[in-house]
């Protein structure tokens, strides 16, 4: 067992020179920082550049508690926006930039897209060159809490899928807001190495307990930063607060309201939060008149086409012959 920790903690080690190698050939000065498992990883091999930490904290942010911790104990150089209201004018703003740019109905994605874009607006504000994100880290390192019991082949298909075709919303984000953003987890030199990192340096056990990513979560605790080392898994929406987002949009579209648009435009929605993002979308021009299924992959929910059983649009995915969406009714 000591044998394969040290093993697991070279290749940390590796990476983690990796992720500082590239920080300083991209010139990255700023880091989109959530105090999880990835942009800490990312903040320890980096210290030494003092980048600016950008963090966003609408109302019941879990995240802030631990940027906050990690702020102190690292003196880190902290910009952090904060409100009160979980859709100021900025997060408004924030939102057509989601929908423009990513052109999809799915709420859990727009959301985490209003959360990065409130942060690269403020790396804007800064003056950042480029800024950094913890993208990636979950795909190649499987941090995923789905991920923890699937058998060897089923996640050495997904590694395949996310090294050739991972999606991140930062990229075209930051592209339309006009800034520079770069994925030191998901380089070329990352993919590489998540490539022969044997399984057991992704998924084991800590303390009696399973946990993804495990070689970060041990060279974070071989820093002796164990609150963050055992931190949970905590999705985008519920660790900058904008989960309450969803809550909004579900008010603004009845179930009869609903059933209209469904019929109309032959999509199954399966939230109020994803009828108000159609329908929001269609005011701005974004989407086709109809989408009926064309396809032997379209998706069950809104007849898009599946991708290894992933659909972008309305951010369905099938397993086992069941649908896996987000729901509010």
């Amino acid at each position: 067992m000591v044998g394969m920790e040290e093993g697991c903690l070279d290749i940390a080690n590796e990476l983690s020179n990796t992720v500082q190698k590239n920080m300083i050939k991209e010139r990255c000065d700023c880091l989109i920082f959530s105090g999880g498992i990835d942009t800490t990883f990312i903040a320890l091999s980096t210290l030494g550049l003092k980048e600016k930490m950008i963090t966003v904290s609408l109302p019941g942010s879990k995240d802030l508690y631990f940027v906050n911790y990690l702020v102190k104990k690292l003196k880190l150089n902290a910009s952090i926006y904060k409100s009160s209201e979980v859709f100021s004018e900025e997060a408004r703003d924030c939102f057509d930039v989601a929908l423009r740019s990513l052109k999809v109905i799915d709420p859990i994605e727009i959301i985490s897209g209003i959360t990065v874009c409130l942060a690269l607006k403020r790396a804007k504000r800064l003056g950042c060159n480029c800024v950094a994100t913890g993208d990636g880290g979950d795909e190649l390192f499987f941090g995923y809490n789905f991920l923890l019991d699937k058998d060897e082949t089923y996640l050495k298909k997904w590694l395949e899928f996310v090294v050739n075709g991972a999606f991140f919303n930062s990229i075209p984000i930051s592209s339309y807001i006009g800034i520079k953003s770069f994925l030191p987890l998901y380089s070329n030199e990352a993919k590489e190495i998540s490539l022969r990192t044997p399984i057991e340096c992704k998924i084991n056990y800590i303390n009696g307990r399973k946990y993804g990513k495990y070689l970060l979560r041990k060279w974070i605790l071989y820093h002796g930063i164990e609150k963050i080392a055992l931190r949970e898994k905590t999705p985008i929406t519920f660790g900058s607060g904008s989960q309450g987002l969803l809550d909004l949009w579900k008010e603004k579209v009845s179930l009869e309201d609903l059933k209209k648009l469904s019929k109309k435009y032959h999509i199954n929605f399966p939230s109020r939060a994803h009828a108000y993002l159609f329908t929001k979308g269609k005011e701005m021009g974004l989407f086709d008149k109809g989408n009926e299924k064309r396809a032997e992959n379209a998706c069950p929910v809104c007849g898009f086409p599946l991708i290894n059983n992933h659909c972008k649009f309305c951010g369905a995915y099938i397993y086992n012959n069941r649908v896996y969406v987000y729901r509010d009714f």
